[in-house]
């Protein structure tokens, strides 16, 4: 009987064996990194400015209740907008407080919590509107802190 069992498990491991050659497994290529070239892609040039962080206070019944701080990267389509940025960053920043502290306030009313994304998402846009749509290609937040409040 164990001769039976041994002999049915080499004919099914055999048949297992054959039906992975035959059937499209490793057919006996090998393939090299000379078989086709791979194609080299440079990444382009990447381009920021890192704004001042944006610090403000926030009211809570006429008294300060707290501070936020939020710091942000912006990238650049290329170095020649760069000018036009620092040029600008002074409104940029004031339009980003504006926004910042209306989104805590708003936070403040409806009890949803202020969050990354959030902040990304309208920083972004803001920075957009007030540099043009084709400056600024995306926009990292390097610090987003809350503290009280």
């Amino acid at each position: 009987m164990k001769k039976i069992l041994i002999a049915l498990l080499a004919v099914l491991l055999l048949a297992g064996g054959g039906a992975f050659f035959f059937l499209g497994g490793d057919s006996g290529k090998v393939e090299t990194a000379e078989a086709e070239p791979e194609q080299i892609q440079l990444e382009k040039e990447r381009h920021y400015l890192a704004l001042d962080p944006i610090t403000a206070t926030i009211f809570r019944d006429q008294q300060p209740a707290g501070v936020f701080t939020a710091a942000v990267t912006l990238e650049l389509v290329n170095a020649d907008v760069r000018g036009d940025v620092v040029d600008q960053r002074r409104r940029l920043r004031d339009a980003m407080f504006r926004e910042l502290h209306a989104m805590f306030e708003r936070e403040e009313f409806t009890g949803r919590k202020v969050n990354v994304d959030a902040v990304k998402r309208r920083m972004l846009v803001i920075s957009r509107r007030e540099l043009g749509e084709d400056v600024v290609l995306d926009l990292f937040v390097n610090t987003l802190l809350r503290k009280g409040a």
